[in-house]
């Protein structure tokens, strides 16, 4: 199969350091496809449950792990969500308004998943910055990271950041959510709020960088 899908435009309206653009797309149909594919999810925490849907580079690295069967993989995600691949390249495409290609060389942008915890209650993602083109040795030209929310707990979910000033401030996520942003804003996934059994955070990720003079998103 060819990776390299043309993506159209959409006119968006932008919020700074974050651009937010609410999509008109089936989560529920995404949700029970990624919930049906358990047996391809990767583990990637022995103290919590949280699981990748492929291999991304800032948890694989520029490895073995991250490089083998990545055509087939791509092809079979591809396969899988191409609607929703194509939907959020038409936003993507007009916020950068030129072309975002995806790539038979890396990995396609993929899935975070977290099943409800009460560990989640006391803890929250690291406080980090996005580099994951450094990480595979590419160079550092127009580098991006988006987020779209496929499904959240019913207690939401959301970004912790720091802004200009250095204070913490809180992006809240609604479900259908298009985050853009350049990944230089310190920022983590938020803590849960409450406890409730069987939910599930469910966020497609993915990063952009310039690579041979095109746009290219990857995981």
């Amino acid at each position: 199969m060819d990776l390299d899908i043309e993506w159209e435009e959409e006119t968006v309206k932008q919020e700074s350091p974050f651009t937010t653009i609410p999509m008109d797309i089936d989560i529920g149909t995404v949700a029970c496809k990624v919930l049906s594919m358990k047996d391809k999810w990767i583990d990637r925490s022995d103290k919590y449950p949280f699981f990748t849907l492929g291999r991304c580079a800032y948890l694989d690295g520029k490895t073995d792990a991250y490089y083998n069967n990545l055509k087939e993989e791509n092809e079979m995600m591809v396969h899988v969500f191409a609607d929703l691949y194509t939907e959020i390249g038409i936003v993507l495409n007009s916020v950068f308004a030129e072309d975002i290609y995806l790539t038979t060389e890396l990995r396609v942008p993929g899935f975070h998943i977290f099943p409800s915890d009460k560990k989640f209650l006391a803890i929250s993602g690291k406080w980090h910055q996005d580099h994951p083109h450094v990480t595979l040795g590419l160079d550092n030209i127009d580098s991006y990271a988006f987020t779209l929310v496929i499904k959240l707990p019913k207690s939401g979910g959301g970004m912790d950041y720091f802004d200009d000033f250095h204070q913490a401030q809180h992006l809240a996520y609604n479900e259908k959510d298009l985050v853009i942003h350049n990944g230089q804003t310190i920022h983590r996934i938020a803590g849960m709020k409450e406890y409730v059994p069987n939910e599930y955070r469910i966020t497609l990720q993915g990063h952009i960088v310039r690579r041979d003079g095109l746009l290219e998103a990857f995981f």
